[in-house]
């Protein structure tokens, strides 16, 4: 019980607010976070696990992200502050907990996605989104807040692994960064390096089995080449799951048909027998006056 007020008391005292009706939307809320393993991700499919050139586990992923809708808020700072992201996980967290014209609560997602780049002037510019959850997808709510904004996002290739861990600082994420490009550079020359997104799928109050991920964004044919190859691929499983289908359904229609030959033949069985048993009948019956005669 001393946990779950704990975690409460945490999210309340992130979000500062005053207790008003929204106040047990953020507490229901805060429930899902730390069950963040039970929260919808956001969807894609697995193209490859590569490997190192000279075997050896796994050393990154590549995935495609369909095209989605996400919430989203952005600002920019100078280099030299903290990033945002903090109070910008916070907007998006009142959003979803009913801060929007429907006054509607919205399931939780996952990841907390957080796109880096670093602009002219020495300035970051930080975008943070939360994938809209498929039942709400069609019609998300309008946002309150005029910071928070829904954005229709296109399907991309990510290069990214998965990473334990507390990743609450900005130099645990710029370490990772860091690391993960100096792994893909030797593998992917075309993506684009620099930028990046940093993805939490866990609150601050989970404590164990975390997972973060960099991302980065592969660009160019490469990019188009992955695409198209996916493609290639779901219309060869869809044409071969067709072509079974039809000779299955092909199959299921000859069934009744021999069945139907089965009767006719069994009932022409009898009128043979019958025809042999009359002309044997005679044959007997011609013997029989035969060896009547003298």
């Amino acid at each position: 019980m001393s946990y779950r007020l704990g975690a409460v008391a945490l999210v309340l005292a992130l979000c500062a607010v005053s207790v008003h009706s929204q106040v047990w939307g953020y507490v229901s809320q805060s429930f899902s976070l730390v069950r963040s393993d039970t929260l919808e991700v956001a969807p894609y499919e697995m193209l490859a696990n590569v490997t190192a050139r000279d075997g050896g586990p796994v050393i990154y992923n590549e995935r495609l992200y369909h095209a989605n809708k996400w919430a989203c808020t952005a600002r920019s700072v100078p280099k030299t502050e903290s990033s945002p992201t903090r109070s910008m996980f916070l907007d998006l967290f009142r959003y979803y907990a009913g801060d929007n014209a429907d006054k509607k609560e919205i399931d939780l997602t996952v990841p907390i996605n957080t796109f880096v780049q670093a602009r002219e002037n020495d300035v970051i510019y930080y975008e943070t989104c939360m994938v809209v959850p498929a039942k709400s997808r069609s019609a998300p709510p309008k946002p309150n807040n005029p910071s928070v904004f829904i954005e229709d996002k296109p399907e991309m290739v990510i290069l990214t692994r998965k990473v334990s861990g507390y990743f609450i600082t900005d130099n645990a994420w710029e370490e990772e960064a860091l690391a993960l490009k100096k792994v893909l550079k030797e593998y992917e020359p075309e993506a684009q390096y620099d930028s990046y997104y940093r993805n939490g799928y866990d609150a601050p109050m989970r404590i164990f089995n975390r997972r973060n991920e960099i991302w980065y964004k592969k660009v160019g044919p490469a990019a188009t080449k992955s695409i198209e190859d996916y493609k290639k691929r779901q219309a060869e499983k869809i044409a071969a799951a067709e072509t079974a289908a039809a000779a299955a359904a092909a199959s299921d229609e000859k069934k009744p048909v021999a069945d139907e030959k089965k009767p006719a033949a069994d009932e022409k069985k009898p009128a043979e027998e019958k025809k042999k048993t009359e002309e044997k009948k005679k044959v007997d019956e011609k013997k029989a006056e035969e060896e009547k005669k003298p």
